[in-house]
């Protein structure tokens, strides 16, 4: 199985997208996989029946409601398969069998009686109910269903119309039909047991149940001398399941296990005659063992729980019942690191059940003392269900444990359903909304506006003429002496971030290469006032297209920015202002290349060459070079040429009177933290201390006035107490480093970057329990390093003897990034602690293979 074919690059809510896929592949497209439950496996006996059509042949007996095929798509977000009749999806996407089906259903009008009845309910079993429902739109006459064929075509609409709507009037009248006045046949003996089992099960009266139950028995015993043994057998163990579930209403659960051990006795001797009935049996067994656990549980009989435990995990590992079951027999002894591992294994198997299964690992794993993994499954499972009552209140809870307001806020609004904007209950849209549609993040965290931060400054652009900044004496011509263009925010998040963000949310609607892409449903004014902007582009002087650009790039249209903005020899730049919009373009080209083979930024050197540069360009520059060659090239040569260079641009610039007290303490503090690389490359620690002393004391001193300037001094201090704590680290002064770095962490609590450095520093210490939850709060805080913050705890958990706890990290960073074959190399080796030491064996064995194919393929290449 290619597994990573079928996961599209989708990334699913709690589980990989195909583990989800595998585990229920019928209902997504038709055909089966080793690892689908039993359960899941209806559709394809169903397929099967219909291409050998056998009037009475026995079909599975229990179908899914219609929310489920709606859960099963949120929980993998694999919307491609979304469909509520089979036309939906796409050829390319479906099975032979689906296929065939969907001709079938194509031409449903000119089916025979028997071709009908065994389409519908294939659809039934896909869990279609709305195709059902056009198969066969209305009732049929009484009279005519005493055919059996024909009442099973009926009992397709009843199932149908349950699943998606209940006991309601439609649903009654649909089984009354074949309940009220029954034949003696297969199809009425199921129908009428049936009716009488949604009796007892969901109706607020259940007196009639006996009634329908006694007589479904009174027509199977009827025809039992037309049946073969084998369905007779099945029959009656089906006929009993629905009788126990009135008597466990009852309360009477001696006489529900009696009526069991009878009828799991005669299905333990049963043979199935071939392949298809052997899926027969098989579901019949299972369902039969899932009451008899149920009953146990209820009399308190631990051991015949147990027993059934081993035995149902044995015959149906995939299924998430009874994995839950494992975890509640664990939970209820006590054993909370059984439990834990249970639940979690359960959590994965979805869609029914994922949040609850969260929620009680979470409580297993705080008694457990595990808070920090106990608050990312609080998360997890509020994703995953976030609007459930349930999970809301856990994750608040844990927030305010943790005093963590901003996010009990962040939490209380996106449990809020909004239906003009459902993507708002997405926990990443509410973050990081910014970089979705130019919405209002609510992360604290300070790098979650930046693409608002573009936007305000373009607007404001937008509104004054260049010829009006100019005469009010600002550079860059905003017509706003504090607040200028050249105000670069520090942050320059990573290529992969956008793709990232919107890949872990499944908000992939928002995966445009172009803002004017962007479903209209999706937009907020702002986004479409920068769309107007783009309408304009080529016609705006470079200014403009300067600050457009830099909105384009915070929002991650890096790709954009360098094909609005054709690349022009540095020799053809006349002023200022083309010579900044290039110098932007080729800081957007190197950033993007970063991880891939870097883009030098020959460009912007050769602009701070340039007789028109202005000083702050070329300052700006100076230190983008020095950075540049002390990260790529490692030449100390160059880097000092350009320090050089940097610090009599400074010196122009601290002579400027038109410059205020802020901007040139910020440019004088970013240039020292930014070219100590220069001692740091000489390793010339009295040097670097000299350097990182000036940044640090003008850091501190900033004179900051207003929010916008507090939160660039934040901002800078910041980055300079994270490369303070490098310096520290770099030379052996760990314990100032430390210090170093929770004072980042106080600035902001909310940068995955630093609770990593927090992390490496207890690796250090060789303290790698504490340093797993520091990289579990680097996943959380996502996505700029959820995958390897998951990847890392779950090393440091392993390193830590927590292999339950290493397992499902080793799987959500294979979650995030499938490819990972670090990863699956740690999950291959803890998978027997959640009971999927197998599954893990295999997908490193298909992980190995696949790389090593393309391997082989670019080697053959001429």
């Amino acid at each position: 199985m290619n597994r990573w074919e079928f996961s599209h690059g989708i990334v699913g809510v709690n589980a990989p997208s195909w583990l989800t896929y595998e585990v229920h592949r019928p209902y997504f497209d038709g055909a089966g996989s080793p690892a689908t439950a039993i359960q899941a496996r209806s559709p394809v006996l169903a397929a099967r029946r219909f291409e050998n059509p056998s009037p009475g042949a026995l079909r599975f007996g229990m179908t899914m409601p219609a929310s489920y095929r709606r859960l099963l798509v949120q929980e993998s977000r694999l919307t491609a398969y979304r469909a509520a009749v089979p036309t939906d999806l796409p050829d390319e996407l479906a099975s032979p069998a689906w296929r065939r089906m969907t001709e079938a259903y194509r031409r449903h009008a000119e089916l025979d009686q028997v071709d009908r009845s065994g389409l519908a309910h294939w659809l039934a079993a896909a869990c279609l109910p709305t195709a059902v429902l056009q198969v066969v739109p209305e009732d049929l006459d009484p009279a005519a269903c005493q055919d059996q064929v024909t009442a099973s075509v009926q009992a397709a609409r009843a199932v149908a119309l349950f699943a998606s709507e209940g006991l309601s009037e439609r649903a009654t009248a649909a089984y009354r039909v074949l309940a009220d006045h029954p034949a003696p046949t297969v199809a009425h003996v199921q129908a009428v047991a049936g009716w009488g089992y949604l009796l007892a099960r969901h109706a607020g009266d259940d007196s009639a149940a006996p009634l329908f139950l006694g007589r479904a028995r009174e027509l199977l015993k009827e025809i039992a001398g037309e049946l073969t043994r084998f369905t007779h057998t099945v029959l009656t163990a089906r006929l009993a399941i629905r009788e126990v579930m009135y008597a466990e209403r009852q309360q009477d659960f001696a006489g529900a296990r009696a009526l069991l051990a009878d009828v799991r006795a005669s299905i333990a001797e049963l043979t199935a005659p071939d392949q298809d009935d052997e899926l027969v049996l098989l579901e019949t067994r299972r369902r039969l063992l899932d009451r008899h656990l149920e009953i146990a549980v209820r009399m308190g009989d631990t051991e015949t729980e147990r027993t059934a435990i081993v035995e149902g995990l044995a015959l149906d590992p995939s299924d998430v019942k009874i994995r839950m079951q494992a975890a509640q027999a664990h939970e209820r002894a006590g054993e909370h690191e059984q439990a834990l591992a249970g639940y979690l294994h359960a959590a994965r198997l979805g869609p029914f059940g994922t949040g609850f299964a969260l929620l009680r690992a979470a409580d297993c794993a705080r008694e457990l003392g595990h808070t920090e993994f106990a608050r990312v499954l609080n998360e997890r499972a509020f994703r995953a269900a976030p609007r459930a009552g349930a999970t809301r209140d856990a994750l608040l809870d844990a927030c305010r444990r943790d005093g963590d307001r901003p996010l009990a806020d962040l939490t209380e609004r996106a449990a809020t359903r909004d239906r003009e904007r459902p993507y708002a209950n997405n926990w990443h849209y509410r973050m990081y909304a910014s970089y979705f549609n130019l919405g209002e993040s609510e992360s604290p965290g300070l790098y979650a506006r930046l693409p608002i931060l573009a936007y305000e400054f373009a607007e404001r652009g937008a509104e004054r003429s260049a010829e009006r900044g100019a005469e009010n004496g600002t550079e860059d011509g905003t017509g706003n002496g504090t607040e200028r263009a050249e105000v670069n925010w520090q942050r320059l998040m990573p290529p992969a971030f956008r793709g990232n963000l919107i890949r872990e949310s499944g908000l992939t609607e928002f995966a445009v290469d172009h803002p004017a892409d962007l479903p209209q449903h999706l937009r907020t004014p702002r986004w479409d006032r920068l769309c107007e902007w783009l309408d304009d582009f080529d016609a705006c002087g470079p200014e403009r297209q300067q600050q457009i650009a830099m909105v384009l790039y915070r929002l991650g249209f890096a790709k954009l920015v360098l094909e609005l903005i054709p690349a022009v020899p540095v020799e053809r730049l006349r002023t200022p202002a083309e010579l900044r919009l290039h110098h932007w373009r080729d800081l957007v080209r190197y950033v993007a290349s970063v991880g891939t083979t870097v883009a030098t930024p020959e460009t912007s050197f050769a602009i701070a060459e340039h007789p028109a540069c202005p000083t702050h360009l070329r300052f700006v520059v100076a230190v983008v070079a020095v950075v540049f060659h002390a990260r790529e090239t490692r030449s100390l040569e160059e880097a000092t040429r350009w320090r050089e260079i940097g610090a009599r641009a400074l010196d122009e610039l601290l002579a400027d009177p038109g410059r205020s007290a802020f901007e040139k303490m910020m440019a004088e503090s970013r240039f020292y933290r930014s070219v100590s690389f220069v001692p740091f490359l000489a390793r010339d620690r009295e040097w670097l201390a000299r350097d990182m002393d000036r940044a640090e004391e003008l850091a501190r001193a900033l004179p900051a006035e207003g929010p916008y300037q507090e939160f660039l001094k934040r901002e800078n201090l910041r980055a300079c107490m994270e490369s303070r704590s490098k310096e520290c680290y770099a030379f052996g002064e760990d314990e100032r480093g430390d210090r170093l770095v929770a004072e980042a962490l106080a600035l902001d609590p909310y940068e995955p970057k630093t609770h990593i450095e927090v992390a490496e520093s207890l690796l250090r210490r060789d303290r790698p329990r504490e340093a797993a939850d520091s990289y579990l709060r680097t996943a959380r805080l996502g996505p700029v390093s959820t995958a390897l913050g998951y990847a890392s705890a779950a090393e440091c958990f392993r390193r830590a003897g927590q292999p339950v706890l290493a397992e499902d990290c080793y799987l959500q960073a294979l979650r995030l990034d499938p490819y990972a074959i670090s990863a699956a190399r740690g999950w291959a080796a803890v998978g027997a602690a959640n009971g999927m030491d197998e599954p893990a064996r295999t997908y490193l064995a298909d992980l190995e293979a696949w790389g090593a194919a393309r391997l082989a393929a670019r080697r053959e290449r001429p």
